[in-house]
């Protein structure tokens, strides 16, 4: 019988994966999926995928452990290969997918804040992540790189038909074989929000780990102790600054003007993640960033579970359940004999109060 391996949830890298357990998140990483193709040591796998994708390398790593096993792997599609996992499925040597699953793909995305150069950097990465997806796809599909680039600008998802039809996918489960003539929302959070996360759970010892390193002064080496001269310091007002120095005020402007566009925007695409909604309008009027508002969710999420866990131990008190004693379960025999000596306790009762009553 073949091994079973899940590809199930967020495709994230393996240094991440702590944050998704914490929360109980489906997610896979490669060494999840590299350590069970060990165990599977060349025998046949069935990889089954509902996931909506994640990081581009890490479903390019998954891709190609899933290339490099000598063994036979049937991919089947339950319910969605989208984005980064429809490239990890193309590893397989057969897909197959149910009359009800989809299959997505589209171009690489990312976040950036800089200057031309850094705009101009991020783009070229784009478009070399965009080029490695379709060398995925035209293996797989034998279409023409033109027409897998134009599925991806509109971000297109296949169903089973459509898949069979343009060489994603072999054959659709359960004997259908007939052929007819997101981006997807995958909760994948920054190495920048996860270390934060992580540093404050190091400190207040829930996670095991050293604390952050102290912050370090920098001192001037010429002053010396009790010799230390303070210079008085002019303080310059924007109307001042703007008339001395333009071109820096111009500068200065546009790009707390582009930072702040750029903020505004990553919190509104962040409430849809899960508990995010509540903060996003608060933190846009606050001035607080995607980074502030995943520690109030985080934070929220821990509250929330001590609150449950405190809910629970009441509920238990009140209702005297720490007090019921365990009843042994009776044999047929001691039944017997305890309803024997409830009828003799009642006889004897019946006629101590025919005595008290005159009777005989």
């Amino acid at each position: 019988m073949p091994k079973r391996i899940n590809l199930y949830g967020t495709i994230v890298a393996n240094d991440d994966a702590w944050f998704y357990e914490w929360f109980e998140m489906d997610h896979v990483t490669p060494r999840m999926i590299s350590d069970q193709l060990t165990q599977a040591n060349g025998e046949d796998v069935e990889l089954y995928i509902n996931s909506p994708g994640g990081d581009a390398w890490v479903g390019s790593e998954i891709y190609t452990a899933l290339r490099e096993y000598p063994g036979n792997v049937t991919a089947k599609v339950v319910s969605i290969a989208a984005s980064a996992a429809s490239v990890a499925m193309c590893g397989a040597t057969k897909v197959m997918i149910s009359p009800t699953a989809q299959i997505m793909v589209h171009r690489s995305a990312t976040s950036a804040w800089g200057n031309k150069n850094t705009f101009d950097q991020k783009t070229q990465m784009l478009d070399s992540v965009d080029e490695g997806m379709v060398n995925a796809y035209q293996h797989k599909t034998g279409k023409s790189r033109e027409e897998i680039l134009a599925w991806m600008d509109g971000e297109t998802f296949l169903n089973a038909q459509q898949a069979i039809e343009n060489g994603f996918a072999d054959e659709i489960m359960f004997n259908q074989v007939e052929k007819v003539a997101a981006s997807a929302a995958a909760p994948l959070f920054s190495s920048e929000v996860l270390n934060k996360i992580k540093s404050k759970l190091i400190r207040e010892n829930i996670l095991p780990g050293a604390a952050p390193a102290a912050s370090i002064r920098s001192q001037n080496p010429a002053s010396k102790a009790g010799n230390e001269k303070k210079e008085e310091t002019k303080t310059m007002n924007m109307t001042e600054f703007k008339e001395q120095h333009p071109d820096l005020f111009a500068q200065v402007t546009s790009e707390v003007q582009t930072a702040e566009r750029t903020r505004i925007a990553e919190l509104q695409a962040y409430a849809s993640a899960p508990g995010a909604a509540q903060f996003i309008n608060e933190a846009i009027t606050n001035g607080e960033t995607v980074q502030d508002v995943a520690m109030k969710v985080f934070e929220a999420s821990m509250k929330r579970a001590s609150q449950e866990a405190e809910n629970r131990k009441l509920d238990a008190k009140e209702s005297g359940v720490d007090n019921v004693t365990s009843i042994e379960a009776k044999t047929p025999d001691a039944v017997k004999e305890e309803k024997k000596a409830n009828t003799v306790a009642s006889m004897v009762a019946m006629a101590q109060n025919m005595k008290r009553n005159g009777g005989r």
